[in-house]
Parts: C-alpha cells; sequence; structure tokens
C-alpha cells in the first residue's frame, strides 16, 4: 500500500473513532487530525471540508455493501439468504462505532442529499430488490410490511446490542424463519 492509501486510510479510521464518540457537528477536524498522527493540511489534501469527511464516514455507515454482497451471492433457499443477509448485518454493527455512526447518518439525513439518496437506496431499493430473490426461493409474496419489519428489527438489535437476550445468530435465526412463515399465511 502506497503512502498516500495509508495516509487516507489513517484519516478514515481517525475519523470514525472521533464521529462515532462526538458526533459529526461536536467533533473537529483538529481532533481527527491529532487521532490519526496526521497534520490538519493532510486531512485537508483528502477531504477538501469537514462536510466532505462526514459525507464518505456517513456513506460507509449504511448497510449498502451488506445487501449488495447479499445480493451478489448464490444461496439454496430464502432462509440461507435472509440469514446471509442478516449475520453480514450483525457482523457490520458488531462494532459500536458502526452502530453510532449508522444512527447519526439516519438522523442527518436530510442535511445532506447524497446520505439520504444512499440511505434511501439501501434500504427502500436495494432491500426490495433482495426480498423480491427472496420471493423467488420461497415461492412466497412477501408484503412491503414484513420486509420493513426484518430490516428495522435488524435495527433495534444493533441499538440495543448489550441488551438482547438472544445471541445475533439465534436473532437471526429466528428473525429469518418468522418472516418466512409470516409470509405463506398471507
Amino acid at each position: 500500500m502506497g503512502q498516500m492509501e495509508n495516509s487516507k486510510d489513517k484519516i478514515i479510521m481517525a475519523a470514525v473513532n472521533v464521529f462515532a464518540e462526538k458526533g459529526f457537528d461536536s467533533a473537529t477536524v483538529d481532533e481527527v487530525s491529532k487521532r490519526s498522527g496526521l497534520s490538519k493540511g493532510t486531512v485537508f489534501l483528502y477531504f477538501k471540508k469537514k462536510d466532505d469527511l462526514i459525507k464518505h464516514i456517513a456513506m460507509l455507515s449504511v448497510p449498502y455493501d451488506v445487501i449488495q454482497a447479499t445480493l451478489d451471492g448464490r444461496y439454496k433457499g430464502a432462509e440461507e439468504m435472509l440469514n446471509a443477509f442478516g449475520m453480514a448485518f450483525m457482523k457490520k454493527y458488531k462494532d459500536s462505532n458502526m452502530r453510532s455512526l449508522l444512527i447519526a447518518t439516519m438522523a442527518n439525513k436530510d442535511r445532506y442529499k447524497t446520505i439520504k439518496k444512499r440511505l434511501k437506496l439501501a434500504c427502500l431499493d436495494k432491500m426490495d430488490m433482495l426480498f423480491s430473490n427472496v420471493e423467488k426461493l420461497s415461492g412466497n409474496k412477501i408484503p412491503i410490511v414484513l420486509r420493513r419489519s426484518f430490516f428495522g428489527s435488524l435495527l433495534c438489535y444493533t441499538i440495543w446490542w448489550d441488551d438482547n437476550p438472544l445471541s445475533p445468530e439465534e436473532y437471526v435465526r429466528q428473525l429469518s424463519k418468522s418472516i418466512l412463515m409470516a409470509s405463506k399465511q398471507l
């Protein structure tokens, strides 16, 4: 890895930590610079404004990558696909910084058009594509309320990560089964 990529990665990692701890508004570029071990000028070399850095970090927090990876996978059945997505989602948000950033990103969606667009694409459009594949695999229509319930339930688990009585694996397994059983009864 070249020095340029290494510097940018240091800035991104520092920004993830600082923004997760302090929030997008309270955190400063000085704090990101200090945490990264690089000068403030180097931070601005990669990100022209604090808002550019915020947008970059916010985009990393959106589960778009998890949804796309699930869509790119091959599955024998609907439950396997839902479990794969659910576990990849849990893996991404096991990190408390990513959980904090996702919540901050959702709270700031109306402030940045690019963030709002990415969140909508992930939470609505891509999730609907995922559920269209689940419908093909299961042979059952899955109404929008069940689709949103699945995603919302995963979000609730991640928000209350340490207070859940079920392991992430068991939670995802039960959630996937419940969504598929409910879709059969409609």
